[in-house]
């Protein structure tokens, strides 16, 4: 089954791109923007198509957290300038079309694919026989043409979901952010917490990191800028980690935000990752930490500047 972010789509060709887009980050958005150029150019529209759940969770393996929600990764193809995005249900079936099945049921069968767009290293259809040779193949006998797109490389190699998880798990967030073409960012609802960092004059939003599988940046003290739906973004000190000074063991992600102490608590908060100020550390009492948040704080707002 396809559902469209648009709705629904009129029976006509397309200009079509296939992939998980995890991140939507440079190399993604330069598939995106040459299948728009291409569909701009034959007046058609363009489509890129991609998978819900992740085909990692349904075939097993090691299931990677992602750096994007469904959501957010349909609304950042539709900005890279996607005309629509086809949303597969990926399920044991789908995974079992062989690369042919896939482009004749799938790209040309429902998608109606005049042209299709892909990256060089990108494989599809059962274990990932396909690739971009046997596509070309495929288009000459189902009519399609196939433009095969080069990865986007930055001083350190290709840019890849793989290198931005890396990034953040060193807490390198500038670095991710080169990547992605944007800061990398968290999403979640603001629910209770137990009140220790406003009796200590440092009140957190706590975000339910429940939500989804989401990649998190190494645990440290964060500079980032916080929103809320309808308001602009706020300077906050956005701490991942467990507490150790106070004993604690489970990850929290906490949003102090700097010029404000409204209380959040039910709103959906996003978080955008500036640059790391420090590590997370245990110490020796409760003024200890005070002392040293205030020191995160005034370097908090100087990165913020």
């Amino acid at each position: 089954m396809i559902t469209y972010a648009s709705g629904g789509r009129a029976d006509e060709a397309a200009v079509v791109t296939v992939g998980s887009f995890d991140g939507v980050h440079q190399g993604h958005r330069a598939l995106v923007e040459r299948a728009a150029r291409v569909a701009r150019s034959r007046g058609i529209a363009s489509i890129v198509l991609t998978f819900h759940p992740h085909p990692s969770h349904v075939l097993g393996g090691v299931v990677k957290p992602q750096l994007t929600a469904s959501d957010e990764r349909n609304a950042l193809l539709l900005a890279a300038g996607a005309d629509d995005v086809a949303v597969m249900h990926f399920d044991r079936s789908v995974a079992a079309l062989s690369p042919e099945a896939f482009v004749r049921d799938v790209l040309v069968g429902q998608l109606r694919a005049s042209a299709v767009v892909m990256g060089h290293d990108h494989r599809f259809g059962h274990g990932r026989e396909g690739d971009a040779a046997s596509m070309a193949s495929l288009g000459m006998k189902y009519g399609y043409d196939i433009y095969e797109v080069s990865a986007v490389h930055d001083g350190d190699g290709a840019v890849s979901s793989s290198r931005i998880r890396r990034a953040l798990a060193a807490g390198r967030v500038e670095d991710a952010a080169r990547m992605l073409g944007r800061a990398f960012s968290l999403k979640g609802t603001v629910v209770r917490g137990d009140g220790r960092g406003s009796r200590i004059g440092f009140p957190t939003a706590n975000l339910d990191m429940e939500r989804q599988h989401a990649v998190r940046p190494a645990c440290g003290v964060y500079a980032a800028w916080a929103s809320v739906e309808g308001a602009p973004p706020r300077k906050s000190m956005v701490n991942i980690g467990v507490r150790p000074t106070f004993g604690g063991t489970e990850e929290h992600a906490e949003v102090h935000l700097l010029e404000t102490d409204a209380d959040l608590y039910g709103c959906e908060v996003r978080a955008e990752f500036v640059v790391r100020l420090r590590d997370e550390h245990k110490f020796d009492g409760v003024q200890a930490l005070i002392r040293q948040l205030n020191e995160d704080r005034l370097r908090c707002r100087a990165a913020l500047r």
